[in-house]
């Protein structure tokens, strides 16, 4: 589909989107907070600036329409400045919906007052004796999170950031002098899967299933990271999912869609993500977010027959039909700086076969005049297709080895965990 497309944004997660968008037949113009190589390379024109300093985008008043990749522009209203200010239609709800990911507390609300199943255990502290209580409830086996966006790294759970009701009140503590409130919920185990869909406010179209993984090191051990990759498979389902635990996520994120217009009157028109964990044959619902994932957007977008482009535009239209996905596996894997994410190697040059097969995508990298160098943050992300996981891990593979840097990526990326 031939259009102008604004994109915001600048992660491998918005790589991969303006990517499509030019495969589609798009002409893209890009807003980013500092320049992504890749995305430069495909824009007509791009700027660099703060993502919530929405005056600056008068300067794109002549695209079709816009796509917002991260949460905190949307959080901070972006939608509402660029319909309303701009005339540009966006793709990516207004302010009052995408509260469902920037509030952890309005969610836990939504669910429970609109019945929608998977809500978890909880209950909201504004005190240390409100901990207290929480814990009397649920014993010390608790997740301690912050209301708002904390960028993946405000959540604390027990025996990953706090093993003793010291450490639990301290970071309390902390949260209360922020805000008067936080959310607590029971600890919950089982496996965690990511389900988005493509929404107009009224319809949902599901993209394939993706599981990311989380930790730093290989047998998912080491600390949590952004995600160090993530796959999908030929059926787009997961194997310790049945078609139920599939068909109640669904319904999950449809109620939720009808939910949200019934609590703020407003449509939610977009990507809705929903994080779920599956423990003891039920489906909880981990979080919300109002945008793709990052890497699980590489995943589906790689997976995507249908015109990006006219999807984008039917969801703007509230007049959303449907979506093809190729039966192929895929295998994400992120290159990350040496010592990442505690203490990583910053400003390293990046080398790039130029016979690399494999689809690349720049992340939180620099150019130096023709260098590519890292930051302290993932770098490039790689995917591949294969008839299974096994054939895209080796695809990918021999992509890999023809990187140079000071990086390190799990090698076990499309293992079934």
């Amino acid at each position: 589909m031939s259009v102008k497309v604004l994109l915001i944004g600048n992660g491998a997660r918005e790589h991969a989107i303006a990517k499509k968008v030019v495969e589609n037949g798009g002409s893209l113009y890009s807003f980013m907070s500092r320049e992504n190589p890749g995305i430069a390379d495909l824009s007509k024109k791009f700027s660099i600036g703060n993502l919530t300093r929405f005056d600056m985008l008068k300067k794109y008043r002549k695209v079709d329409f816009a796509i917002v990749g991260p949460e905190n522009p949307l959080s901070s209203g972006i939608t509402n400045y660029l319909e309303d200010k701009l005339k540009i239609p966006t793709c990516g709800p207004r302010k009052e919906v995408a509260k469902i990911e920037s509030s952890k507390i309005f969610t836990r609300y939504l669910i429970d007052a609109y019945d929608i199943p998977g809500n978890v255990p909880y209950t909201i502290c504004r005190s240390i004796e409100d901990l207290e209580d929480a814990i009397q409830e649920f014993g010390l086996e608790i997740v301690i999170k912050p209301d708002g966006l904390t960028g993946g790294k405000g959540v604390r759970v027990h025996g990953d950031h706090f093993t003793c009701f010291k450490g639990a009140k301290n970071y309390a503590k902390q949260l209360l002098t922020q805000d008067n409130e936080f959310l607590v919920e029971e600890k919950i185990k089982g496996k965690e899967f990511s389900l988005q869909v493509f929404t107009d406010g009224k319809t949902i179209i599901p993209m394939p299933l993706v599981r990311d993984y989380k930790r730093a090191y290989d047998e998912d051990k080491g600390p949590n990271t952004g995600s160090m990759g993530s796959y999908s498979l030929p059926t787009h389902d997961l194997p310790f999912l049945k078609k139920k635990d599939i068909r109640t996520a669904l319904d999950i994120l449809q109620k939720t869609v009808t939910a949200l217009k019934k609590e703020t009157g407003i449509e939610y028109r977009g990507i809705l993500y929903g994080q779920f964990m599956k423990t003891n044959g039920k489906i909880h619902v981990i979080e919300f977010n109002v945008r793709f994932g990052d890497p699980e957007a590489i995943n589906v977008l790689k997976l995507l027959e249908s015109d990006f482009n006219e999807i984008a535009y039917q969801i703007i239209n509230s007049d959303l039909k449907k979506a093809s996905f190729a039966n192929l596996a895929t295998v994400c894997t992120y290159l990350v700086p040496k010592g990442y994410p505690v203490n990583p190697i910053e400003n390293k040059t990046i080398e790039v076969d130029p016979s690399i097969t494999s689809d690349l995508y720049y992340a939180s990298v620099y150019r130096d005049k023709q260098d590519i160098k890292t930051t302290s943050s993932r770098a490039i992300a790689l995917i591949e297709t294969g008839l299974d996981l096994e054939e895209a891990k080796q695809k990918l593979n021999g992509s890999i080895s023809k990187i140079k840097g000071e990086l390190f990526y799990r090698n076990d990326i499309g293992v079934l965990l």
